[in-house]
């Protein structure tokens, strides 16, 4: 494939408005920066950064890849059936650009999530803290609580004792 400066420009617009534009916005938008580079981000932030990510990598990266392990395919069929040295040599550097390529596009997109993941997470190490103590003394209190329904529910009656209660 020739890579022409329109390709290349219209390539690096459709990854800037895919991916890049919603990250910078969400953060931009709904991350609290308090003390340096800290952000205090909530759960539905961070699943809308991975849909983003994931939607990027289906909307990017899976059409070349596709392409790739079809030219991987081609050239791995043609190396065996090869008889000039000369060709296969140039057939054996080609597959191996390709395959390359290939494993770094596949290995994209689960290192981009695994590092927004790691950025969430050291984000969130503080707010975690507070939240285990407030999860703590929910745990606590629905405890209590069940408590007194098990004792609620044994609360049971017969029906005659009542009325033996009542004639006296």
């Amino acid at each position: 494939m020739k890579y022409t400066p329109k390709l290349i420009v219209y390539t690096l617009l459709q990854s800037l408005f895919c991916a890049v534009a919603p990250l910078v916005y969400i953060f931009t938008q709904y991350g609290e920066t308090s003390g340096g580079l800290q952000y205090k981000l909530p759960l539905g932030l961070i699943l809308l950064v991975f849909v983003v990510i994931v939607i990027a990598k289906n909307t990017l990266l899976k059409p070349h890849i596709q392409k790739l392990t079809a030219q991987i395919a081609q050239h791995e069929g043609d190396l065996k059936v090869e008889s000039d040295p000369e060709k296969a040599k140039n057939i054996t550097a080609e597959l191996k650009r390709e395959r390359t390529i290939e494993t770094v596009l596949t290995a994209t997109a689960p290192i981009l999530l695994l590092a927004a993941l790691l950025v969430a997470c050291k984000a969130m190490e503080n707010a975690v803290l507070r939240l285990s103590g407030a999860i703590g003394f929910t745990l606590v209190s629905f405890i209590i609580g069940t408590v007194f329904g098990v004792l609620a529910a044994r609360e049971v009656q017969w029906k005659h004792v009542k009325e033996k209660d009542n004639e006296r």
